[in-house]
């Protein structure tokens, strides 16, 4: 791939995703064509990487790059895109500030079938002298690297690093040659929609004032890891023969979760209109009312029994053949009474 001399967000490079694979959705072109063998000879727990929800499905960018007019791209809600865009420079700023040479933003990379934006790039220097968190080694001095940034919330981070993201480094050191990657994480202390909000309405010296006090910024290093080259290689070759082929992928991966195989529809069928079943739903509303009034039915059953309790003084109880307790946190447990021989 080469350096094309197109900048992020314009025209001209909405078009260049809308007809080439990006960093993003390799991920879900391995998640679909790497065997639990081929995940694992790449350190990765096979399950764990092929139960991650997708970011959208094999079944789908087959569609974008055979240009059937299926396929068509869920954007990200403002609360999550402007903020981003809001937080991005912050984050060159903070690298920048322990650099001689300054990073360059927003290079694009491209061959006919594939695209990679960056979010900065560089050399290494004294600062990046550290020990990989994803591989062994170091950086050396002078060697070239990709970075990609990541918002995550505080809760995600415990859960972490996702496998996507690691793909993503690891196809952008492929595109560009680099020696290395580095992911940089940034978390705020209080993640919600007003917050973002709030942070995007600042001005860039009140926002950078804001982020100095309540954004973390973690820099993660990743060496080259080569087996997962080739695996993205492989991969990546499995998908456009397919799409040579005319051999349209499955719209979900047979043996996943059932929260990812309706995300996979879901994102399949998302935009278009056409995509609508004829069933019977009466059975299903029949179901839902009963349950809805059982439901509420067990809250007034519920109630009398607090209200035994409080005027006993007791929070056990029997009958008809059944034991029942309230344990400490309140919630009431009932249980066959056993019978003694």
């Amino acid at each position: 791939m080469k350096r094309v001399k197109v900048k992020q967000g314009t025209l001209d490079w909405e078009k260049l995703r809308q007809t080439r694979i990006g960093g993003s959705e390799v991920f879900d072109i391995i998640r679909y064509y790497a065997t639990d063998e081929e995940l694992q000879n790449c350190g990765f727990n096979a399950e764990d990487f092929k139960a991650e929800k997708p970011y959208t499905t094999a079944w789908s960018l087959y569609h974008k790059l055979i240009n059937d007019g299926l396929y068509h791209k869920e954007d990200l809600s403002p609360e999550f895109a402007e903020y981003g865009h809001a937080v991005e420079p912050y984050g060159v700023y903070v690298m920048n500030k322990s650099r001689a040479k300054k990073l360059k933003p927003g290079r694009v990379y491209a061959n006919e079938r594939l695209v990679a934006s960056l979010d900065a790039e560089g050399v290494a220097e004294e600062c990046d002298i550290v020990p990989f968190d994803y591989g062994v080694g170091k950086p050396k001095l002078g060697q070239r690297f990709a970075c990609e940034q990541k918002s995550m919330m505080p809760e995600m981070v415990k859960r972490g690093v996702p496998f996507k993201y690691i793909v993503q480094a690891q196809y952008q050191i492929q595109c560009t040659k680099a020696h290395f990657f580095i992911l940089q994480i940034m978390i705020l202390d209080e993640d919600t929609p007003f917050i973002r909000g709030k942070i995007c309405q600042m001005s860039r010296p009140k926002r950078y004032e804001y982020l100095d006090e309540h954004l973390k910024v973690l820099n993660l290093y990743f060496a080259n890891n080569e087996h997962l080259g080739q695996l993205i290689e492989v991969c990546l070759d499995r998908f456009f023969r397919d799409v040579d082929n005319k051999n349209e992928p499955t719209p979900y991966i047979k043996y996943d979760s059932t929260r990812n195989i309706i995300e996979s529809i879901r994102l399949n069928s998302a935009f278009n209109k056409d995509a609508v079943i004829e069933c019977d739903l009466q059975s299903y509303i029949d179901a839902k009312k009963l349950m809805d009034f059982n439901d509420e039915e067990r809250k007034v059953v519920l109630q009398c029994m607090v209200e035994l309790a409080k005027v006993n003084n007791a929070c056990k109880f029997k009958g008809q053949g059944f034991t029942a307790y309230f344990d400490k946190a309140g919630r009431f447990h009932v249980k066959e009474e056993k019978v003694c021989s």
